[in-house]
């Protein structure tokens, strides 16, 4: 067996002993959720995660999706309940750019329009996500999901410390592949998230190059999770660093060879 099917492996069979699921791109510790829970799903598209968790924990989810037509099509039930708007640093009107990919559409022009260009503009309410919290009146969030699109600085920089406190889990899919937003930022949002007690596993160190895709944050804090399990949790980590830590190396590597070949040349 190559040695990346066995660290794969490896991984899978810790999160399955730690009810650690997949959804949309999304990793999150399932365990930690029960029919108490509360879910934030920012960038809901048509609703599937929020559907499909509220289903198997029978807890409440708030679906937040910014373009209309995805937004229409959420199915809300007594669990889930849905709102057209798009996640930002302010509570005002912004212009959102329709992509012809509509999941990729954004606040964001020039991620709207990285792979397939963009068919149009509409306006769309804006708002942070301490007023969303506000007005609903959700004062703890056992897991907030970020799939905005390249928005995720302006939901940063306009959060204070004391509310991102009261999360318990965090999964975002950082868009810095798309020019959404720079490395440097993507790191100045994991160490102030680990500076206020999350712990991060980067699931996407799996995936080379891509390597903000799928990134969940544990509140240390909130998180009941014994010694035993946390030593699991310890272990991924340090797999999906080693492997990322393998990679990089490698395409030093490559990036030589390729430098000498040209040199030759």
């Amino acid at each position: 067996m190559a040695l990346y099917e066995l660290l794969v492996k490896m991984i899978e069979g810790y999160k399955k002993d730690l009810q650690i699921t997949s959804h949309r791109g999304h990793t999150i510790y399932e365990k930690l959720l029960d029919r108490e829970s509360t879910i934030v799903d920012f960038g809901a598209h048509l609703g599937d995660f929020s559907n499909e968790l509220s289903r198997r924990n029978k807890c409440k989810c708030y679906a937040v999706e910014a373009l209309p037509a995805l937004y229409e099509k959420i199915p809300e039930s007594s669990l889930v309940k849905k709102f057209n708007y798009a996640v930002t640093n302010s509570n005002n009107p912004v212009q959102f750019y329709i992509s012809n990919q509509a999941e990729s559409s954004s606040i964001k022009n020039n991620v709207a329009s990285f792979e397939d260009g963009i068919q149009g503009v509409v306006t769309v309410e804006g708002i942070t996500l301490e007023s969303f919290l506000e007005n609903n009146n959700i004062e703890m969030v056992d897991l907030l999901k970020l799939d905005i699109e390249g928005a995720e600085v302006e939901v940063f920089k306009s959060t204070s410390d004391d509310t991102l406190r009261q999360i318990k889990q965090i999964t975002i899919e950082f868009h810095d592949f798309l020019d959404g937003m720079s490395l440097e930022e993507v790191r100045a949002i994991e160490n102030r998230l680990v500076n206020l007690g999350f712990f991060c596993i980067p699931f996407s160190y799996l995936f080379g190059e891509i390597s903000n895709l799928d990134l969940l944050f544990i509140n240390k804090k909130l998180c009941k999770i014994s010694q035993q399990n946390w030593l699991k949790l310890y272990i991924i980590n340090l797999l999906l660093r080693a492997e990322k830590a393998k990679y990089l190396i490698l395409e030093r590597i490559r990036k030589g060879k390729l430098e000498q070949i040209n040199g030759n040349n």
